[in-house]
């Protein structure tokens, strides 16, 4: 494994993480000061009512990315181009068709299915665009995947950072201005364009064989990539079932009061996992290429570091959000009222949950051996809206959150079955850290609801002071409980490696 280019790709990747950040915590104090609460869960609303769109990309570029990267290792140049070719030509196609038939919203009441004051118009064009900008986002991440063809996916990293950036700014801006949200989207989408247009000169500055070339396309074909995308498309609709239908329910079932606490909340917990998702992240490549040339005994070493690295972090960055939150909402949003420790608390075992199935998920997706985890994941969140949908009557947020968990703890189960069965020609999976983490997070949350109960009684100090006890006592455990000290010698002896060879 490359050292240097997973170092490059996490990199660019906490780069990514540190503009979600800056979107995360620029945008919702802005539009809370400049619409009001409720105005801000209808933009929320809104942007959550476009996910479903994002199923239309049948993981094209996911497949395809993978999938030429490993033919491109194996030096099967001339299957790399074909399945390129022709996954373009189904994109372009799809998307055509897409933005065409989607037209139907300036027809259909959607302000009223989705429980929205605002004028019929203002509320189709919006969803109208912001349908657009994810059609656009799905051409443009087949044009940065592929740089993952020739080793350097932190370039295309790049170029969704800075477009992702320059879209959060100019949002800002707008919306200090309070302008209308037909506009506001209307500008996410052209601003994405341009880098997409951006990001195709570079790859072809950087790699003209890598620029799809109809003249390769094999209509024939598309059955055969559709079949295996469209596993990588019920992954894309897991999405929408767990980040975006919640929403949309509780904008019908409690209004958007609960619709902004609840996003306040998750907001703050995907803030916080971002490093562990860049780690996770920054893997993709180097999986995909040792996997696409059967070097099993480097990719198992590579399994069980970063899982190591991944376990060790959880509890200090989950406990520590747990505890850090009342202060982010009081001193982030000034509106104190916001924070419920209760959703706090179970956010907080929800992240641990996902800390650990993003990790594993990152082995299966990266060698497209996902067709079982697509299906395990779309029923078991399909699930968890059914049982969510009367739990939010009742209960209203809890309602929702505590089936979450309960299928994030099963999915983590699932996959970990999963890559146990990736990894028979390497080495049979020691699933014991997993359990470790299971026991360290258990109590760890029953001591931090205390203080999390308590936290509006206390000083913001007080607060910060407690958060930050809590986060070094759990990573002076967890250093010793996952063995990091190998983590660190690997890491040390490869360094010293490499200078003797550049010496």
């Amino acid at each position: 494994m490359s050292l240097g280019r997973i170092f490059k790709s996490g990199g660019s990747l906490m780069s990514g993480q540190a503009v979600n950040v800056i979107t995360q915590l620029l945008l919702p104090p802005i539009f809370l000061r400049r619409y009001g609460v409720a105005a801000y869960g209808e933009w929320l609303t809104l942007t959550a009512a476009v996910g479903y769109l994002s199923s239309l990309n049948f993981g094209l570029q996911t497949f395809t990315n993978n999938q030429v990267a490993i033919c491109y290792n194996r030096g099967e140049l001339e299957e790399a181009r074909t399945l390129q070719a022709t996954a373009m030509l189904l994109m372009c196609s799809i998307l055509l068709a897409a933005a065409l038939l989607t037209c139907v919203v300036f027809v259909l009441p959607i302000d009223r299915w989705l429980g929205i004051n605002l004028s019929r118009g203002v509320v189709s064009a919006t969803v109208y665009l912001l349908g657009l900008q994810l059609l656009i986002k799905m051409l443009m991440g087949l044009i940065v995947g592929s740089f993952l063809v020739i080793g350097v996916s932190y370039r295309g990293s790049n170029w969704n950072n800075a477009s992702a950036l320059a879209i959060t700014l100019v949002t800002a801006a707008m919306a200090l201005a309070r302008a209308s949200f037909v506009w506001i989207a209307a500008q996410q989408a052209i601003t994405l364009t341009i880098f997409c247009l951006l990001a195709t000169l570079d790859l072809w500055r950087k790699a003209p064989e890598l620029i799809p070339q109809f003249q390769y396309a094999r209509p024939s074909r598309s059955g055969e990539i559709l079949k295996q995308s469209g596993y990588f498309g019920l992954l894309f609709w897991v999405g929408f079932l767990v980040y975006q239908l919640p929403l949309i329910l509780m904008q019908r079932i409690l209004g958007p009061s609960s619709v902004v606490a609840f996003s306040i909340t998750r907001t703050i917990y995907s803030m916080s996992r971002q490093a562990l998702t860049a780690i996770t992240q920054a893997l993709g490549q180097e999986i995909t290429e040792l996997y696409g040339r059967h070097e099993w005994d480097r990719l198992f070493r590579l399994y069980e570091l970063s899982e190591r690295v991944v376990l060790a972090m959880i509890p200090t960055v989950s406990i520590g959000t747990l505890l850090i939150t009342p202060v982010l909402i009081a001193v982030w949003l000034h509106k104190p009222n916001l924070y419920d420790p209760y959703i706090c608390i179970i956010m907080a075992l929800i992240s641990g949950a996902m800390g650990i199935k993003e990790h594993k998920y990152q082995f299966q997706v990266s060698t497209n051996q996902h067709a079982a985890l697509a299906r395990m994941m779309f029923w078991t969140y399909l699930g968890m809206v059914g049982v969510a949908i009367p739990g939010i009557h009742l209960f209203g947020v809890i309602g929702f959150l505590v089936p979450w968990l309960l299928t994030e703890v099963i999915q983590v189960l699932f996959i970990l079955r999963f890559n146990r069965r990736l990894f028979v020609p390497a080495a049979k999976l020691d699933f014991v850290p997993v359990y470790k983490l299971f026991a360290l997070m258990g109590g760890s949350v029953v001591l931090g609801a205390w203080f999390a109960i308590h936290a509006q009684q206390k000083s913001l100090l007080q607060c910060a002071l407690t958060a930050i006890a809590f986060a070094v006592a759990l990573a002076c455990i967890s250093y010793p409980l996952f063995q990091l000290r190998d983590v660190k010698t690997y890491l040390r002896d490869r360094m010293a490696l490499r200078s003797q060879h550049s010496a």
